[in-house]
């Protein structure tokens, strides 16, 4: 018999000790508000000005301000480009004469 209580003893022991202290509960996170879609970061109407221009580096920079866009890029007519989609993006797309035929944004 005391055999059989000093087992009974040791699996209660063994079960308490299971359920020592655990970390705290984390505190609820707040829950997130619905983001309203961010305005177009590239205006290529506003780089319009330089159409027509040939590319160098201050062209590509005056269309990039103008435009409000994050970066520019100039994309050659022979040039094969990738077709990642950038909203903050200014392209420069040029004629055979490496200067300005169009401008987008993407």
């Amino acid at each position: 018999m005391a055999r059989k209580l000093r087992t009974l003893a040791w699996l209660f022991a063994a079960a308490l000790a299971g359920c020592g202290s655990s970390p705290p509960p984390k505190a609820a996170t707040p829950a997130r508000t619905a983001l309203a879609p961010l305005p177009p970061r590239c205006d290529p109407a506003a780089a319009q000005a330089v159409i027509g221009l040939p590319i160098d580096a201050g062209v590509i920079e005056k269309a990039r301000a103008a435009a409000g866009a994050d970066m520019a890029r100039a994309v050659r007519a022979d040039q094969v480009g990738v077709q990642d989609y950038r909203a903050g993006r200014l392209n420069l797309y040029l004629d055979a004469q490496r200067r300005v035929a169009r401008v987008g944004c993407g």
